[in-house]
């Protein structure tokens, strides 16, 4: 009697589990923007992206330590996506903190606009904060955002000077 209950009872959690996944698939499918199965990587910016000042569409590529170097250099605002306590531990020069999300919305947009160049960086290849920060940026409506793939940790091992 016992085995016939659990038996029973696995089929049911089978059989619903089951039914949420189809649903929930079917469910993305039809939406205009579905959630993609697996995560697109970042294009690599290329030159054009760089030089360019004209923008006819969202810009939202990757960047190499020499990419950020040289954003860094033209005085391009910096975001840092790490939490507060890492950020006040040690950052890029000049870099903005991106805790309060509303705030530097503001502050972004009020200084510079949503048309300039905007670079957001972690801790690394395998943080995917700034990643998160940049669509986040691209959603409100800026359309030059560079995610430096490298972030905090190669801007230090490079020994590029660092701000506390």
């Amino acid at each position: 009697m016992k085995r016939i209950f659990i038996q029973s009872s696995l089929f049911q959690v089978l059989f619903f589990l089951i039914i949420s996944v189809v649903i929930g698939f079917g469910n993305n499918w039809l939406k205009n923007d579905p959630i993609p199965l697996f995560a697109v990587k970042l294009k690599v910016a290329t030159t054009d992206d760089l030089l360019s000042d004209i923008v006819t569409e969202s810009v939202l590529r990757a960047i190499g330590l020499d990419q950020a170097r040289e954003f860094h250099n033209e005085d391009v605002v910096f975001v840092d996506a790490r939490d507060l306590e890492y950020y006040e531990k040690g950052h890029i020069p000049g870099a903005w903190n991106s805790n309060n999300f509303l705030e530097l919305f503001f502050r972004l947009d009020s200084l510079q606009g949503k048309d300039r160049s905007i670079v957001t960086y972690c801790d690394g290849d395998d943080c995917g904060s700034s990643e998160d920060l940049a669509y986040d940026l691209q959603n409100e409506g800026f359309t030059k955002i560079f995610v430096f793939v490298g972030g905090w940790s190669e801007w230090q091992q490079a020994g590029y000077s660092i701000e506390k």
